[in-house]
C-alpha cells in the first residue's frame, strides 16, 4: 500500500475555487427560498388584514410625530401599542391604556 501523496498547492486552489463555487449556489438558492417565503407571507398579511378591516376589525390610527400608520387587529387578546413603533413616541399622550405592574 502506497502513501497517500499531499495535494499540490494548485489541486488546493481548485479544491477551495468548486467548494466556493457550491457555496454561491447554495446561497442563490436559499435567497430565491427566503424571497420567496417572505412574498408569500405579504401575501398572506395582506389578505388577513383585508378580512379584518372589512368586518370593522381593524383599528388605524396615525403618528402624530412621524406621520406612521399603525394598524392593531381589534380582537381579544391584542392590545392597541402605546408607542408608535416607527419612532417610539407615546401615542396615546399620557392616557394609561394598560394595568401598571404590580412592583414586588
Amino acid at each position: 500500500m502506497s502513501p497517500k501523496r499531499k495535494p499540490t498547492i494548485k489541486e488546493l486552489e481548485q479544491m477551495i475555487n468548486g467548494v466556493q463555487s457550491n457555496l454561491n449556489i447554495m446561497t442563490e438558492r436559499i435567497d430565491q427560498f427566503l424571497n420567496m417565503f417572505v412574498a408569500e407571507l405579504e401575501k398572506h398579511n395582506t389578505i388577513i388584514s383585508k378580512m379584518l378591516e372589512a368586518q370593522g376589525l381593524m383599528h388605524s390610527e396615525d403618528c402624530s410625530a412621524c406621520n406612521g400608520t399603525i394598524r392593531t387587529p381589534i380582537l381579544d387578546g391584542i392590545d392597541l401599542v402605546d408607542d408608535c413603533p416607527y419612532c417610539g413616541v407615546s401615542l396615546r399622550d399620557g392616557e394609561q391604556t394598560t394595568l401598571p405592574i404590580e412592583e414586588e
